[in-house]
């Protein structure tokens, strides 16, 4: 029997829960403001750390390092894969809700970030496409990361080693120095993110 890759694993679940739908119209529950926070957990990160310094290959077709982009931007990061029909799609759009609620986003230095955990079928064309999907204005950025990289932001950004494992919903908070500070809950709510992204 030939075992079925995780992406398509992914792409045939098809329920969404309730909570999914509370957390679009902006009614999911609050992240902890203090909580210590474990790999699999949520609330504050202490000490905060370090975000690895990989390669990845952006929406535009450019590759970067990670690090220069996170430096000097409180971000919001969320793991996806464009060819998802479940939850990505809600997170996006509660992305897009954030962006409604900084509109001075660029200003503050304010930055949203999607991670894609589908290196392979995630192409810069297809990375644009999930931005244009959501009408995602300057500071939403798309990457994916060098195939080869891609356990080590598993490792600090989801909840396993395997991608099929890492299909969560929560937001990590990264500082202007490029650490990962905070973890949210699953689906929060736009408005709690866009809180914590003003007082990093």
């Amino acid at each position: 029997m030939i075992e079925e890759s995780p992406p398509n694993r992914l792409r045939r679940r098809v329920c969404l829960s309730a909570a999914a739908w509370a957390a679009v119209m902006g009614a999911a529950p609050r992240p902890r403001a203090h909580a210590a926070v474990t790999a699999a957990d949520h609330g504050r990160v202490d000490p905060p750390l370090p975000v690895p310094d990989v390669p990845v290959r952006c929406a535009d077709g450019a590759t970067q390092g990670l690090a220069a982009l996170l430096r000097g931007r409180a971000t919001a990061l969320h793991l996806m894969f464009t060819g998802c029909s479940t939850v990505c799609p809600i997170q996006g759009v509660i992305f897009q809700r954030v962006q409604e609620l900084i509109p001075d986003q660029r200003e503050r230095g304010i930055q949203l970030l999607s991670v894609s955990i589908d290196p392979f079928g995630d192409t810069p064309a297809a990375l644009a496409a999930w931005l244009q999907r959501f009408d995602a204005h300057a500071g939403w950025t798309a990457v994916a990361p060098k195939p080869s990289y891609l356990d080590r932001l598993l490792e600090l950004f989801g909840q396993g080693r395997q991608a099929v494992e890492n299909h969560a919903t929560q937001v990590s908070i990264v500082n202007r120095r490029g650490e990962l500070v905070f973890k949210t809950q699953q689906l929060p709510a736009a408005d709690s993110i866009a809180e914590l992204l003003r007082k990093v």
